[in-house]
């Protein structure tokens, strides 16, 4: 309604009015006591705004300055324009003069926003990295035109980042972008991350493409299993006919995918139907069928338990295990004193994913095997039950402290038994020193069990781990510590705030932004912030961010006066999340 006011009692201002809505909303001015000549003006510059001529609203707003210096409405529109242009040092001194240091929050988004715009039309592929997450971050409507941006850039990696944070916003544009890409993508490790945001977004349309995905032959399993696993995503119900024709296609991925779908949508009933799939060709199928039938405590495995495939009898001893069958016990004790590495870990997982049924299984593992590995599933499923605690902790902290080359929680053979393994994960270009941020997240997984079961050398591991690291500890390596530790496994960490050494401070200052609003880590890591190097800094920043502390507000204005474009993208994002917190 104010807009047929400003029509009806200011013509010349309706341009900045529709330009600039939140001008009228976020920073009310008394048009009407503005001479024609300063409205003109400020009509002007949002004109060139609308068009995105940025230098021509630069130069309008300056010469506007020039004449009605006292006139603020026209400063307010230099720093739009300014930030749009991209020259946020000059925007930032013309906020200092508006304000004379006075915290305006919208202002504060303009300069921020106009950092982030500018970061992202760099020639530099790290700083257009860090503007599309600072965007992404924001959780701000601004950042979808960016996001769609970046979708069709040529730069692969670019288009990946941008695919996988579009999923967690959702907009109508983006899921066009997504079913687009989904069709037309050729780069593999790209795709994947199409086929996993249109399952997290439960995009209904996308499923034909899905299945022909599953069921195409020349189908990588990486694809293979991400589009199983979102296609299943999409499925609330399923016609006995649409089952039947997946059972019987004479591609293994459609079979498999029938069986994931009784297992999803937990369709007792239709058991029987995919019984006959127990002892299809492809190993796959069978263990599909066998964890379907597991996972609702029904079918028979004998068969299965003498299977050519380890890994098919592996899970019918899972099965009959967890069925109270004897030799589902016999089966996997078996496997979990085999020669092959492999075997004896997957086993043991099969035994940690069995509950309360594997837990004499557990203790006698633990006591007869040599294998740290194996030893380590089983502590785990031991400390899970709650029995055997002591000893559990105690074998877990060994293989902790023993183990020098990095980890990874192994699911390749079935995704019901996860297991501690020797790392294979390769690099990968989205993110930097990714093998060691999957081993960080093992580790802390495993600080974190040790924590909860208050084991005496807990924090003494914590301390060492953190203590070991050169680089901060990323947000999702953290999150796996309160997965089971919560607030028992962070109380540790806190204590560690006050640790003589540096490093170990601003470690565990990560973990506890990264977490939540700790007051104390804000004034750590702002300590710590002039003495780091540039890659410390940037994690800096993201933990503060992460914390949204309005206290860290003036900390952040100051680097948007640092020399390096980086640090002030980085900053910026964070500025906006602390206003938006």
């Amino acid at each position: 309604m104010k807009y047929f006011l400003v029509w009806f009692t200011v013509p010349s201002l309706l341009c900045a009015a529709v330009c600039c809505p939140e001008v009228a909303e976020r920073e009310p001015i008394n048009w009407l006591e503005k001479s024609a000549a300063e409205q003109k003006i400020i009509k002007n510059v949002y004109s060139h705004l609308l068009i995105h001529d940025s230098a021509s609203a630069v130069l309008c707003a300056r010469n506007g300055v020039a004449i009605y210096p006292e006139c603020q409405a026209l400063r307010y529109a230099l720093i739009r324009a300014l930030s749009e242009q991209g020259e946020e040092l000059q925007a930032l001194d013309e906020w200092k003069q508006l304000t004379k240091g006075q915290n305006s929050r919208h202002l504060l988004e303009v300069l921020s926003w106009g950092v982030l715009r500018k970061g992202e039309r760099s020639s530099q592929l790290v700083i257009r990295i860090n503007a599309l997450l600072g965007a992404s971050f924001t959780r701000d409507a601004r950042a979808v035109p960016l996001l769609i941006e970046e979708m069709r850039s040529s730069n692969a990696l670019l288009r990946s980042l941008a695919i996988h944070m579009a999923a967690n916003f959702g907009d109508t544009p983006l899921q066009e972008e997504l079913a687009r890409l989904l069709k037309e993508e050729k780069v593999w490790n790209v795709k994947l991350e199409v086929i996993k945001a249109v399952g997290q977004l439960r995009m209904l349309r996308t499923r034909p493409q899905l299945i022909e995905i599953i069921g195409n032959p020349k189908t990588l399993v990486e694809e293979k299993a991400a589009a199983m696993i979102s296609l299943i995503s999409l499925y609330e119900a399923v016609e006995v006919q649409e089952l039947q024709q997946l059972i019987r296609s004479n591609r293994a991925g459609l079979r498999e995918l029938a069986c994931e779908i009784v297992s999803h949508l937990e369709l007792e009933e239709h058991l029987p139907l995919i019984e006959p799939l127990l002892k299809d060709t492809s190993s796959h199928v069978r263990i599909s069928a066998l964890n379907a039938f597991g996972l609702m405590g029904k079918g028979p495995c004998l068969e299965q338990l003498e299977d050519s495939d380890p890994y098919v009898a592996i899970t019918a001893g899972w099965l009959a295990l967890i069925r109270d069958d004897p030799k589902g016990e016999e089966t996997l004790e078996k496997w979990m004193f085999d020669s092959n590495p492999d075997l004896r870990r997957i086993s043991s997982a099969a035994v940690a994913a069995s509950g309360t049924r594997g837990v004499n299984l557990a203790w006698k593992g633990i006591r007869k095997s040599t294998d740290p590995f194996v030893r380590a599933n089983l502590s785990i499923s031991l400390m899970k039950q709650r029995q055997h605690v002591k000893e559990a902790s105690r074998v877990l902290y060994e293989v902790f402290q023993g183990q020098k080359e990095m980890l990874m929680w192994d699911q390749h053979a079935n995704p019901l038994f996860r297991s501690l393994a020797p790392s294979r994960v390769k690099h990968i270009e989205q993110v930097p020193n990714y093998p060691l941020v999957v081993d960080q997240m093992v580790r802390l997984d495993l600080l974190s069990m040790l924590s909860v079961m208050r084991y005496p050398k807990s924090q003494e591991a914590i301390k060492g781990f953190l203590q070991s690291q050169n680089w901060g500890v990323t947000g999702s390596a953290v999150v796996a510590l309160i997965e089971e530790g919560d607030e028992e496994a962070l109380s540790m960490v806190r204590e560690l705030l006050n640790d003589p050494e540096q490093k170990i401070r601003v470690q565990a200052a990560f973990i506890l932004a990264l977490l939540g609003s700790d007051p104390e880590a804000v004034k750590v890591l702002q300590e710590a912030y002039p003495n780091v190097d540039r890659e410390m800094k940037v994690q800096i920043l993201e933990a503060l961010a992460h914390i949204g502390a309005p206290e860290s507000i003036p900390f952040l204005m100051n680097i948007l006066k640092e020399p390096f474009q980086v640090l002030r993208v980085v900053a910026a994002s964070a500025l906006i999340q602390c206003l938006n917190h």
